[in-house]
């Protein structure tokens, strides 16, 4: 009698660790998955920008947008569309001067990377421009803005 007891106890321990343990391991992280890919689709992209696709992880999602310069010529407005959408995703410390400012000196080889960091919805975002190829003058030129969510809950 005791040994059918203590199996039932072992299997009954066994059913909810193994419940708690698929809880942590697999569901809580896909629904953190799903909840960052919602942030993203409401977010949209910036405009003019077009997207690398998503890259998910258990821990963090990755958006890439790229923005290509004709020639070395950005539109006037590229560090206002950029201002915009970061506004509108919540950044409300991204200042119109500093983002026009990252957005042009961003496409010299060796310039500043700028960095705005947020909270949305629990999740921590952040958004980093980057255009540090070099390229030779007259060529076309990327700015790539790297958006990640991550740390929710």
């Amino acid at each position: 009698m005791f040994f059918v007891v203590l199996a039932g106890l072992l299997a009954m321990g066994l059913c909810a660790g193994g419940g708690i343990a698929g809880y942590v391991g697999w569901w809580a992280p896909r629904q953190d998955m799903a909840e960052r890919r919602a942030i993203f689709a409401d977010w949209g992209r910036p405009h003019s920008f077009t997207s690398d696709g998503l890259v998910e992880g258990d821990d963090a999602t990755l958006q890439v947008y790229r923005f290509t310069c004709p020639q070395g010529r950005c539109p006037v407005d590229l560090g206002e569309r950029v201002h915009d959408w970061l506004v509108a995703a919540g950044a409300q410390d991204a200042k119109i001067e500093d983002v026009t400012r990252c957005v042009a000196n961003g496409f010299q080889y060796g310039g500043p990377t700028c960095t705005w960091t947020w909270r949305v919805k629990a999740c921590r975002a952040t958004a980093t421009t980057t255009g540090l190829e070099e390229v030779p003058l007259g060529w076309d030129r990327p700015l790539v803005l790297n958006v990640r969510i991550r740390e929710c809950g």
